[in-house]
């Protein structure tokens, strides 16, 4: 027999455990009367991208970029999904992205979008699909603890519609070297994303690594255009989005599928072949806009886009940006400079688009001939520390530090033998073409030793329309000691030079660089 000092404590505990059992029952089953099911064919849920609805209580969608919503009053909402394959989704609350996206792995599952919400207080919640690995997104419908569901507001006024390759796609935003581990690809930051943010829209999204505007297989715009997901094309499919503006960024990957005798012609032969398919889908009001790369080719499709437009008439035009980033993709950084640059021409368009917002990314491109955060004050989202500079993951250190730097609250710090550039377009208008013959610069930078004495490299080398032929440096040495002071170069790029790869290196020491820019008469 068990001393009775014994029997009473297990009493007590077996009393305590039935009082727990019940308390979390009975808070189970108040959740359970206080939690509303909004199901996937409930009005109130909102839909962006080519969802399809087959089923209505079971709506799947392939392309990247993609959302469901929904408005609602309520503490906590937690959506049901479903993945063929382990993907990722980002949750977006009241306007504001989780950071890191989530993922989520292959089946069904329900997962906690957010908790602890002002019950009283009105709340949206998203989800987007954040990439297209190939699996589908199958939506089972929303849970509202203590709350309600809210009528959305009205869609926004004014619709872009992107089809493209695998920059379009954010190929590598979250790497500078075309990585590919660690979900190196994403949409929410790139730039289609990024654009619609800028301008209010609302956004569809078409675009996969390696597609070209026409060819033999399914990775094409063309097919794109009639294509619910990457791999079901459908001839008869009749997208219903009515876009204001339509984007087209590829033919580069169409360059090295054709022979080179006949390139030009059968390339501008598929612009115009996928110019009249967008218009048959979707009328001529349509705005589009062929938004090409220049500088990383010879032959390339920047250089004769504008005889398309030239040729075919309507509402069409060319828009072009600088291939700044050698032989790898564009990162996080660099398509918010591609944001900014759309978003503008978007505007000037005279449409009724207008820019709301900046994009949240520090430019990768400078104004005019000047870098691109000569300051190194910010720096990319998302747990990504990319700043514009390359190549950061090499070393570089982006140092905080509000009373010791020169300008602002952040530098550089390189180590031994550690060097950086970015790319700055030669002439700084963004149109193709190289620099006037003797074209000249003066870089400038506010550098120091963080110890007694170091060795800082200032200077640049230049590229042609081709890549990977980087060629004519211009580098000077200089002693720096422990404290600030403006060092400059002079530079004078080649009649041939299209891009301007400023450099700074640590010869010796470990160099601290600030407020750099980049001048020109």
């Amino acid at each position: 027999m068990l001393p009775r000092r014994l029997l009473v404590l297990t009493a007590v505990i077996a009393t305590l455990a039935s009082c727990d059992y019940e308390n979390r029952q009975a808070v189970a089953d108040y959740n359970a009367r206080n939690t509303i099911v909004a199901s996937p064919n409930d009005d109130n849920v909102r839909y962006t991208g080519r969802w399809n609805f087959d089923d209505p209580f079971a709506p799947w969608v392939g392309w990247q970029g993609s959302t469901v919503s929904l408005r609602f009053r309520g503490s906590e909402i937690a959506a049901t999904v479903e993945f063929d394959d382990s993907e990722r989704l980002r949750v977006i609350v009241n306007g504001v992205p989780e950071e890191p996206a989530r993922v989520v792995a292959a089946g069904k599952q329900t997962i906690v979008l957010a908790q602890g919400l002002d019950a009283q207080s009105e709340h949206t919640a998203t989800l987007m699909k954040e990439e297209y690995a190939t699996s589908v997104l199958t939506f089972h419908g929303f849970e509202i603890t203590n709350g309600e569901v809210i009528a959305p507001p009205p869609r926004p006024d004014k619709r872009i519609a992107f089809f493209g390759d695998s920059n379009m796609e954010g190929f590598s935003l979250y790497d500078e070297k075309n990585g590919t581990v660690n979900d190196a690809n994403g949409t929410y930051f790139a730039y289609p994303a990024t654009v619609s943010r800028m301008l209010g829209t609302e956004m569809q999204l078409q675009a996969f690594g390696s597609a070209t505007l026409d060819g033999p297989t399914a990775n094409d715009v063309m097919s794109f255009i009639y294509s619910p997901a990457l791999d079901r094309e459908d001839a008869t499919y009749r997208d219903p989005f009515r876009p204001h503006v339509i984007v087209v960024n590829a033919g580069a990957n169409d360059i090295s599928r054709l022979p080179p005798e006949d390139q030009k012609a059968r390339i501008k032969a598929r612009y115009r072949a996928v110019i009249a398919s967008l218009r048959e889908v979707y009328g001529d009001e349509p705005h589009i806009v062929l938004y090409n790369a220049y500088s990383w080719g010879l032959g390339e499709p920047a250089m004769y886009s504008y005889e398309v437009v030239d040729e075919l008439g309507g509402n069409l035009s060319v828009l072009l940006f600088p291939w700044c980033w050698e032989q790898w993709h564009g990162d996080m950084v660099d398509h918010a400079g591609q944001a900014r640059h759309l978003a503008r021409h978007i505007e000037s368009l005279g449409l009724g688009f207008s820019i709301r917002q900046d994009a949240e990314v520090v430019s990768g491109y400078g104004i005019g001939q000047d870098v691109a955060n000569g300051g190194f004050e910010r720096a990319a989202r998302d747990g990504y520390g990319g700043f514009g500079w390359r190549y950061f993951e090499d070393g570089v250190e982006r140092v905080r530090d509000p009373l010791g730097a020169k300008e602002g609250e952040h530098f550089i710090r390189l180590g031994p033998g550690e060097i950086v550039h970015q790319c700055v377009d030669s002439t700084g208008d963004f149109k193709p073409g190289p620099a006037e013959r003797g074209q000249q610069y003066t870089l400038t930078a506010a550098i120091r030793s963080s110890e007694e004495s170091g060795a800082a490299i200032l200077g640049a080398d230049y590229e042609g329309q081709d890549l990977y032929k980087r060629r004519n440096p211009e580098l000077q040495s200089f002693d720096v000691s422990g404290e600030w002071q403006d060092y400059a170069i002079t530079l004078t790029a080649p009649a041939d030079a299209w891009k301007v790869y400023v450099i700074l290196k640590s010869e010796s020491g470990t160099i601290e660089y600030d407020h750099v820019r980049l001048t020109s008469p």
